[in-house]
């Protein structure tokens, strides 16, 4: 072992991000997990060898692909060994039956190899982690365990965007993230190319169609919640008609019996007092009928409903297996609708048209689209399809510049003095233009990326399928992300494509464009939402406020929208000074990424403890709103809760200068903590998001009585970092007492705590918060 691990040393300088990640390896390393995030171009295969070559311990490196297994070998040879020929076969092998110090295999190799006993590995490294969500998932954990081993994760794309139950799968087995070495650090140091992400929407020609769908929604939820046979059957229910006697049945459904509150109130029925009572709401506090209020409702009362309630449900599909689903598919799968192929074929080609026009010859552009389309390429006239060869045909009809490429899995398409040599086919009704496939593949490929490095092509259109895993492409300027992509990984790792420096033209900068799709001209409806979504987990530098932020604000009207990206992009000579001053915070020690919890300023007025007094209680009444100074004191009073919580039991362990603060900005209060590690950073967010956000199911609540005769009451959960056991619970509030001095600890897993959750429950329904990502 120790021939392999001690001929290892690393050829180059380590660049100052990377050195901070090894300065601090041991910390890391308490929980045999270590997790890394680090930005394309970070060099994380370097990275990962050297730690593996600190560590010294039988390794099994997994990877999701033969080309980026291969690269771990090439990388342990030209940078780490003095004689890069030197024979390894007694130390290295891509066999993971073979019995090495160091193996580097595949995720797909492990799991068909699943239930074999293989060779003793004491830390498994694994590259590209953000693909361990589903099978490969179960056998890595088993093999873990089995082996009981150190965990190495490196990825540039943790999968933030997964369902609740995938990224717990991801987090027990990769740990929490320890370190990440972000994009706006590697464009300081020149790994990376300025960029900026640009968003271009479009009006749906389908827009009659969306509208229709909206208004059967409209007439669903219509026909559903003020059912006259439903309202009187909740009505005669044992559990409102007396609501004492079979306290303890509602109590351990206190869901149900919420819905029923909440439907009898939408329809203007009276809602006894006693039920009320029960749960220690007040009139106010029942939240207004909704999809999910319905599910509760009719899912709870299934084996009873009224023959028109199943009439509707059924109709509208939301009634499928004998299983309740609401709203009905076809409500909550809309978007679909706005995936129409004109809409986004045009704005593609505005886009190309806009690109080619300020960049000329320098252009390296991509197109990425979800499908390849080969059939059309038949076609004497452009399809009314949206794939790879209506985009080319479209592109061709519009003015050949005889320098378009297709660049698919299935073939290649280039202009035919490139492929001299090449064994190809001439194109019908493209004249110029060569299809190459089969035997001719590989070469192909590589005679396209030659040719789009010294420009003899300047326009690739592609599939995200190929050219989104290990496309080699520096010199690319311009990606138009034109798939129907809602994965953030799969997002990221195309822009990561953009973002490489090009050594062979150091002023390059690269427009990353996003298209939305709309129901009408405001810049509303499910594909902005969804693009909001994957903005907010990534820093993208915002010119126009001069900084490098993760959340996105914009414009009202497709028009203006527009107009604003056309404008940043026209100007995208000038990204090398924009992200200079952005970077530039003016501090000696430079600037790093911090993660800040965002709190609008209507929701403080929901969330945070209310001041006590007659006078407080008065401005309340009168419809003032809290003072802003007592908002940031309050605020800040609960991120100390939890900091110094965290801090007593060992779970961030940040020497006392780490400092809390608070900042106004334009539209609400952003918390966060300065001289704190990335994975103490993480967890205070992760934690006080929790208390900020809607109670869900904690086994400890806080109760705070508020009002002038403390008649009413808002709720806190104790987060789930602390309510795992009565005595670290404890330790939350006393923290409580101590910084915010009032309120009740209640247990909610017995009948009358079950009561106080659900009123936490209803009462919190609206709270929200955000956490952003921000240059400081």
């Amino acid at each position: 072992m120790a021939c392999l691990f001690g001929a290892m040393a690393f050829r180059h300088s380590w660049r100052s991000y990377q050195a901070r990640i090894l300065d601090d390896l041991e910390a890391h390393l308490d929980d045999r997990k270590l997790h890394i995030v680090a930005a394309p171009g970070a060099g994380k295969t370097v990275l990962g060898l050297e730690i593996i070559r600190k560590l010294g311990l039988r390794t099994l490196v997994l990877a999701p692909s033969l080309l980026v297994r291969d690269q771990w070998i090439d990388r342990l040879r030209s940078d780490f060994l003095s004689d890069p020929d030197v024979d390894l076969s007694q130390y290295v092998s891509t066999d993971p039956a073979a019995d090495v110090v160091f193996r580097v295999s595949t995720y797909q190799s492990i799991h068909q190899r699943r239930g074999e006993a293989l060779p003793a590995c004491e830390l498994l490294c694994l590259d590209e982690a953000h693909h361990l969500r589903k099978s490969w998932w179960h056998t890595l954990s088993q093999l873990a365990e089995h082996h009981d081993c150190v965990t190495l994760s490196l990825t540039a794309t943790p999968p933030y965007d997964a369902v609740a139950h995938e990224w717990a799968n991801y987090d027990a087995l990769c740990g929490p993230i320890d370190a990440e070495i972000s994009a706006p650090e590697l464009v300081a140091t020149s790994d990376l190319c300025p960029h900026q992400d640009l968003v271009y929407t479009a009006v749906t020609t389908c827009s009659a169609q969306y509208m229709r769908n909206v208004q059967e929604e409209a007439e669903s939820f219509s026909q559903l919640r003020a059912d006259r046979e439903m309202l009187a059957q909740i009505a005669a229910h044992s559990w409102i008609v007396d609501c004492k006697k079979h306290a303890d049945e509602i109590l351990n459904n206190a869901q149900l019996f919420s819905a029923m509150l909440v439907y009898l109130q939408d329809a203007g029925c009276s809602v006894p007092t006693y039920a009320r009572r029960l749960l220690q709401i007040e009139i106010a506090d029942i939240p207004s009928l909704s999809w999910e209020w319905l599910e509760f409702l009719f899912a709870g009362l299934k084996k009873d409903l009224p023959a028109t309630i199943l009439d509707v449900l059924a109709r509208s599909g939301a009634l499928h297996n004998d299983r309740i689903t609401l709203p009905a598919r076809k409500f909550t799968k809309r978007t679909e609708i706005l995936q129409d192929d004109a809409s986004r074929m045009q704005a593609c080609l505005e886009i190309h048209a806009l690109e080619r026009s300020i960049r000329g010859p320098g252009l390296r552009q991509a197109i990425l689209v979800d499908r390849v389309g080969r059939l059309s390429l038949k076609s004497a006239l452009p399809s009314d399809g949206y794939n790879a060869a209506s985009m080319f045909q479209r592109l061709l009809s519009d003015g050949d510049p005889g320098d378009l490429a297709i660049m698919t899995g299935q073939f290649i398409v280039l202009p035919r003095g490139l492929a001299e040599g090449i064994e190809s086919k001439d194109l019908p009704d493209a004249a110029g233009y060569v299809l190459l496939m089969g035997r001719s593949f590989d070469a192909a490929v590589t005679r396209a990326n030659q040719a789009f490095r010294f420009g003899e092509v300047r326009v690739v259109i592609g599939t995200q399928a190929f050219l989104g895993q290990g496309w080699d492409a520096p010199s690319l300027n311009s990606l138009i992300l034109g798939t129907n992509l809602s994965s953030f990984v799969a997002v990221n790792q195309l822009r990561g494509r953009a973002l490489r420096i090009d050594r062979f033209a150091p002023e390059k900068s690269a427009n990353i464009w996003h298209l939305a799709i709309l129901p009408d001209e405001d810049v509303v409806g499910e594909d902005l939402t969804a693009l909001e979504r994957r903005f907010a987990c990534f820093a993208r530098i915002d010119r126009d406020a001069g900084e490098i932020r993760s959340y996105f604000a914009p414009e009202q009207r497709s028009d203006v929208q527009n107009a604003k990206a056309l404008r940043l992009a026209r100007s995208y000579e000038t990204l090398h000074s924009d992200w200079a001053e952005a970077l530039d915070v003016g501090d000696d020690i430079g600037g790093r990424l911090v993660r800040e919890s965002c709190v609008n300023w209507r929701q403080s007025q929901l969330i945070l403890p209310r001041p006590r007094g007659v006078a407080h209680w008065f401005r309340g009444l009168i419809g003032q709103p809290i003072p802003e100074a007592e908002v940031e004191r309050m605020l800040l009073r609960l991120a100390r809760v939890v900091l110094e919580s965290l801090r007593q039991l060992s779970e961030i362990r940040t020497d006392h200068d780490a400092r809390l603060y608070v900042a106004k900005g334009a539209v609400g209060f952003s918390v966060g903590v300065q001289n704190a590690s990335r994975f103490e950073e993480t967890l205070f967010h992760d934690t006080l998001r929790e208390l900020l956000n809607p109670v869900a199911n904690p086994r400890y609540l806080i109760q705070l009585p508020s009002g002038l005769f403390r008649r009413n009451a808002q709720f806190f959960a104790v987060p789930s970092r602390f309510d795992g056991h009565k005595r670290r619970a404890q330790v939350f509030w006393r923290n409580w007492q101590a910084m915010v001095g009032r309120g009740t600890l209640t247990y909610t897993r017995t009948i009358a705590g079950r009561g106080v959750l659900q009123a936490a429950r209803l009462k919190s329904a609206g709270h929200h918060s955000e956490t952003h990502l921000l240059w400081r």
